[in-house]
């Protein structure tokens, strides 16, 4: 956040004010201070501004859907400034995790992790893939419980002809009883 002012700017207005982050594993406090960057809050501080409550599927959700479907699984509580402040943060701010990392293992070594990263983030996603069409398959083939989107678009309109043939049909009926009678 240090390297884009704009996001130092937002939460300038924001300053004092704490947000608790309570993770599947660990809850935190952060406190934006007077630069407009987080830091971690006292513990000795009462209620939290915002209380961000992030569910144990959030991480599985961003790997099969991206962002959107993660953010279905935090909850969000509290001050709606400050929670306006940090949602578009978490829309708009890039986090160049390679940069970061670079500082620790150097540019080689940062860039292959990242590399390595990016790879299992795709692999993740083929195998949901792969998975989740396999699975299709056998319930539409193999134990016949689905059924295809066009074989039940063909059989709903097979069914309005033969509900249409039948009353066709009473109708023709009711002129010849008509007739006779």
């Amino acid at each position: 956040m240090a390297q884009e002012t704009w996001a130092s700017d937002l939460l300038q207005k924001q300053k004092d004010k704490t947000i608790k982050l309570v993770l599947p594993v660990v809850e935190m406090s952060l406190v934006v201070t007077d630069q407009g960057l987080f830091a971690l809050a006292d513990k000795s501080l009462s209620e939290p501004n915002v209380t961000l409550t992030i569910g144990p599927d959030v991480f599985n959700a961003y790997i099969a859907g991206g962002k959107d479907a993660a953010v279905k699984h935090v909850k969000v509580s509290g001050d709606v400034d400050l929670a306006q402040a940090v949602s578009t943060l978490a829309g708009q701010l890039r986090w160049e995790a390679e940069e970061d990392l670079s500082k620790l293992v150097g540019d080689p070594m940062a860039h292959r992790i990242m590399q390595a990263a990016q790879q299992s983030k795709q692999y993740g996603q083929n195998v949901l893939h792969d998975v989740g069409t396999s699975v299709l398959e056998y319930f539409i083939h193999e134990k016949p419980t689905l059924v295809k989107r066009e074989e039940l678009v063909r059989h709903k309109d097979e069914i309005r002809r033969l509900r249409d043939d039948v009353e066709r049909i009473e109708k023709r009926v009711e002129r010849l009883l008509e007739r006779t009678l």
